[in-house]
């Protein structure tokens, strides 16, 4: 719904079932306000729904065929808060007025008879009130908009330090993919714009505290390896390890939301068979949460063979109705600040790090009409030591940069 519009001049709504007052207020009020009129409430909430006006006043009679002035005016103020209301009314309904004001759905009442000069002051002073309001909300937006940019990039920079921290081989490797891949998802930026949007001022001094106590949390969470270094390994067929956590979401749900594809019955790989469970859950279980109602996950697997001998494996999962709004809350640095991050959200990226550290890849396309695919490649064989990085290159930390930077342009044109 659009609001206030900076660029153009603001206008005046009158409401009044009678022809005679609504023509005397435009011809009193005309040559100094744009104003609109209405001869009935829907009239009148169909013109402020339509989003193609840049109302600032609504004055309305209270007593008009159909519906009052007060159901008007409580509708205008859940729909569209920033619009100044006024009540006008004759003695006999003094008390509606009068409750009206008390419950904050109107600013003040106007008498009837009007007296000319002072309804002119009053809406003076309601458009004076209105642009002051609006100038405010528009500076806040600006220093909430700069604090969204500024905790985004803390939150990066935090996950990319504490790659090397991480008990995971090629976990620098993996967290630039992850941070890479979460950044240029362009499908979350309104997403993204509208859930930090919800922060209030008064909620601001809360946020030092709480990114801090997040960021250990997150740390501590991160740094419990999913796979234990004396794991014994063991000859897994992955088919059915996909199926059985599909079959275990789709009891959940109490549908089939999962369905797994696989270009043979068989694929086995040696590996730690609690591991890969693990990782399997920590990916399809938040997946399996972003697909619309009625949609599916697709679980694509297959293996071809390498010179007679059984290659990498991949897996690719396919939704042809996500949400992003559901994907976005299961990404560790996208969660709105003050809200509770799903354990999902951090399990899927322990399972990135697992498939990393065994060493398979991961890898995420930004989603395309609502289609969202994730890649991973696994080995046939679980790699018992990866490449050791001790922290980010510098040229990854740039890569980061830019794209970082792109988040910004595009959430700054969102807001504009």
């Amino acid at each position: 719904m659009e609001s206030f519009r900076p660029d153009q001049p603001v206008e005046i709504l009158i409401v009044d079932d009678e022809p005679q007052a609504v023509k005397y207020f435009k011809k009193a009020f005309g040559a100094r306000y744009d104003v609109l009129t209405a001869t009935s409430a829907d009239e009148a909430e169909s013109l402020i729904l339509s989003g193609n006006h840049n109302i600032a006043l609504v004055i309305s009679d209270q007593r008009m065929p159909g519906r009052s002035g007060v159901s008007l005016l409580n509708r205008i103020r859940n729909e569209r808060p920033d619009i100044i209301r006024m009540l006008t009314t004759a003695y006999a309904d003094l008390d509606s007025a009068i409750d009206a004001v008390n419950k904050g759905e109107i600013l003040r009442y106007i008498s009837k008879p009007w007296d000319l000069r002072v309804l002119e002051a009053e809406i003076e002073q309601a458009i004076t009130f209105y642009l002051l309001k609006n100038e405010y909300d528009m500076l806040l937006r600006d220093k909430l908009s700069a604090l969204h940019r500024t905790l985004l990039r803390d939150r990066m920079n935090n996950l990319a330090m504490l790659s090397k921290l991480l008990p995971y081989n090629n976990a620098p490797l993996t967290m630039y993919q992850y941070l890479k891949d979460s950044i240029a998802e362009t499908s979350w930026r309104p997403a993204a714009q509208k859930a930090w949007s919800q922060l209030r001022i008064r909620d601001h001094w809360r946020i030092p505290v709480e990114e801090t106590q997040r960021a250990v949390d997150l740390s501590e969470d991160l740094t419990t390896p999913l796979l234990l270094a004396d794991a014994e390994v063991a000859e897994v067929d992955l088919i059915a390890a996909l199926s059985a956590c599909a079959e275990a979401i789709n009891k959940d749900l109490g549908a089939k939301q999962v369905v797994i594809n696989a270009n043979r019955p068989q694929i086995i790989v040696s590996t730690d068979p609690d591991a890969i469970n693990k990782i399997i859950t920590g990916l399809m279980d938040p997946m399996s949460q972003w697909a619309a109602t009625g949609s599916t996950l697709l679980v694509n697997v297959s293996q071809e063979m390498d010179n007679g001998a059984s290659g990498d494996v991949s897996i690719h999962f396919e939704l042809r109705n996500c949400e992003p709004h559901r994907s976005m809350q299961d990404c560790v640095l996208f969660n709105p600040p003050l809200h509770t991050a799903p354990k999902r959200a951090s399990d899927y990226l322990k399972a990135a790090l697992a498939i990393g550290h065994i060493g398979g890849t991961i890898s995420s396309p930004p989603m395309e009409n609502g289609y969202k695919q994730i890649h991973v490649t696994l080995p046939t064989r679980a790699k018992a030591s990866g490449t050791k990085i001790n922290a980010l290159p510098k040229q990854w930390l740039q890569d980061l940069s830019d794209e970082y930077e792109k988040w910004v342009l595009g959430t700054l044109e969102i807001a504009a």
